[in-house]
This record gives structure tokens, sequence and C-alpha cells, in this order.
């Protein structure tokens, strides 16, 4: 070095800083892993796969014990609830439990769910329905208003194009769900949990199903919803 010029940054010290990680470094390396360990635990929502009829007495008494079910607490969000309707054969006799060759009723529940904002309304809904003594197209409209669901499209789609075709989805995913039951003897309701056939269908048992297949709410603590 003579008297002029400045000392050079040392070569060890500028190596050092590079590999050195910095806080932001290290704070996105801690963030990958907690995703990759949240990923990890993550497991899907446990599925409540309800096949019902619109016009099933059974059914009608089961309504109850579904809004009661789905109104525990956290159930509702902890939970996957699939209906779907009980409805086989060919156009336009279509067969369901207790109704008349076409499931006009049937066709009325489809075209609600067809016009739901999202899958509660299902739930929603099919308790309304279930609870009604009226007419199917009175409770059809009464249910559709109390949930705020377009009752115009509702009752346009049942007397329509649109209310068969899903009437005619509705028989083709049943007999792809139950293709030993595409004629015969079809109990309702009929009920999956986490894809385990329930033979009770009393509060407490469905509840404890769900517990057990993975649903994570408050009620699975213990507590007992009062309607």
């Amino acid at each position: 070095l003579d008297g002029t010029s400045r000392p050079k940054p040392r070569l060890e010290a500028g190596i050092a800083g590079l590999l050195r990680p910095t806080s932001c470094t290290a704070m996105a390396l801690r963030l990958v892993a907690l995703a990759a360990l949240g990923a990890a635990q993550a497991t899907p929502a446990p599925v409540f796969d309800y096949t019902f009829g619109a016009n099933c007495p059974f059914c009608k008494e089961f309504g109850t014990m579904l809004k009661k079910l789905n109104a525990a607490d956290g159930i509702a969000a902890a939970v996957d609830f699939n209906l779907r309707a009980a409805i086989r054969g060919a156009a336009p006799a279509w067969d369901c439990p207790d109704e008349d060759d076409g499931c006009p009723m049937t066709k009325y529940v489809l075209c609600a769910f067809s016009a739901k904002k999202d899958k509660q309304d299902e739930v929603d809904f099919m308790t309304c329905w279930d609870e009604s003594t009226a007419s199917p197209a009175s409770k059809a409209q009464s249910c559709a208003e109390q949930l705020k669901l377009d009752w115009a499209a509702i009752s346009a789609c049942a007397a329509g194009a649109e209310g068969a075709a899903l009437e005619a989805a509705a028989a083709l995913a049943f007999v792809t769900r139950f293709p030993e039951h595409k004629t015969g003897r079809f109990g309702v309701p009929h009920i999956y949990i986490g894809g385990v056939e329930q033979q009770n269908h009393d509060y407490q048992s469905l509840l404890s199903a769900l517990c057990a297949a993975g649903a994570e709410a408050g009620a699975c603590g213990g507590e007992v919803v009062q309607l």
C-alpha cells in the first residue's frame, strides 16, 4: 500500500456476507416450512352423503335431525353436506319414493338446489321443505322466499326443460352411485359419513360419526345443540 491508496475490502469478509442469510431469507424459509407442515396436516372435510326422498315420511322426520345436526357448533363449516335425490327409471315416468310418476316434488327440490347461492342453501331448503305441510308448489315458494332464492327461476325450471334435465342428471348420478339399486327396494333416508353407511340416524350417533371422520368443530368437544 502507498500513502495515497485506500485499503481494499478483504475477500473473506465479502464471501461471508454473501453466504450469510438475511433476516428476510430466514423468515421466508420458515414460512415455506410452516406452509408445507400445514399442507401435510390438512385433511379434507368429512362428507355427509344424504340420499333423500322429497315425499318420504321418514325423510320428513329426519329433516328435524338434519337441521339440528347442521346447527351444531361448527358442523356446517366443518362438514361437506352432499344431498342427492333418490330418483331412477326413465323419463318422463321417473320413479321416486312415495311420489307420483315423474317425481314432481323432487323436481321442485332439484330446481331449488340449482338456484342456490351456496351449499348451505341446500340444507336449509331441504329442512324447510320437510317441515312444511303445504302443497309442493306452495312450500317450494315459501322456502325459496325464506332463503331469498329466485322463485320465478325455480318455478320456470320446474315447469320446463331445465327441470327435466335436472331430473335426468340426478337419476344418472343415483344409478352411478348405487348401481345395484337401479330397480328394487331402496330405503331413504340413506346416509353415508366418510364413505361408511350409517345404520343409526339419531343425533348423537351421526355427530359422533362426523367427529370420528375428522370434523373439526366445537360440537365435537361434547356440546349438544338444543333447537
